[in-house]
């Protein structure tokens, strides 16, 4: 409501001036008053137009999140569902406003790993890193994401090197990059540096204030596979 207040106050001044405009500087005037009032409406409109645009794709996103969360105990209508639904995160994935279009992609890849298809998650992933206006926080997110999707490749070396960056970066992803260096620590190829760094990495997160709740719990809980948390 106050919003629309707002808006039609704009509008009232913008005819005000254009009428005391008009009063006093004549006919050559109102036409580039009448031009600027028609630039300022029509990117009024764009606005409109990108905010409706945005409430559509949150709304489409959100029903079909809560359809594939939604227990279905057919299975074909279950199938059917995600068929669905995984179509509809797709195409949102790839030409939603804001925040709903990363999102969007971050669950798509999600399901798509639970189905068996990494590749096709990975591809979803790698879009979102390279989509330029996307969400910072929601770029790096998919990069962590990617990058625990080759922690079992035969060469980790790029995997180690890449996790290393997120994990010293200041982000809410901070913790979860350390928590999958220690993965990479913990292989059964690792040497006895890298379990003596896993320990510790596990240290630190069991201690950190910042780290969340679950990252915590976790790592006291691989650190007892070391003899303690000590």
């Amino acid at each position: 409501m106050a919003d629309e207040f707002f808006s039609q106050a704009q509008a009232e001044m913008r005819a005000a001036e254009l009428r005391a405009t008009a009063r006093r500087f004549g006919g050559v005037a109102i036409g580039a008053a009448l031009i600027a009032l028609i630039g300022v409406g029509g990117w009024q409109w764009q606005v409109h137009r990108h905010h409706l645009a945005q409430a559509e794709a949150s709304g489409r996103y959100f029903t079909a999140i809560e359809a594939l969360q939604a227990p279905q105990p057919d299975a074909a209508l279950r199938a059917q569902s995600e068929k669905e639904n995984q179509a509809v995160l797709a195409d949102l994935a790839s030409s939603a406003p804001g925040a709903t279009r990363g999102f969007s992609a971050v669950r798509l890849a999600q399901l798509l790993a639970q189905k068996g298809d990494v590749a096709g998650a990975r591809r979803t992933w790698q879009g979102l890193i390279d989509t330029q206006d996307a969400d910072p926080s929601l770029k790096a997110l998919a990069r962590l994401l990617l990058l625990n999707s080759h922690i079992n490749d035969a060469d980790v070396t790029e995997t180690r090197k890449q996790l290393e960056l997120l994990a010293a970066n200041t982000g809410p992803w901070r913790a979860f990059a350390q928590e999958s260096l220690v993965a990479l620590d913990l292989r059964a190829d690792a040497t006895p540096k890298q379990r003596d760094e896993a320990h510790s990495l596990l240290l630190g997160l069991a201690q950190s204030p910042d780290a969340p709740d679950g990252v915590r719990q976790r790592a006291s809980i691989l650190l007892q596979t070391f003899g303690g948390a000590g």
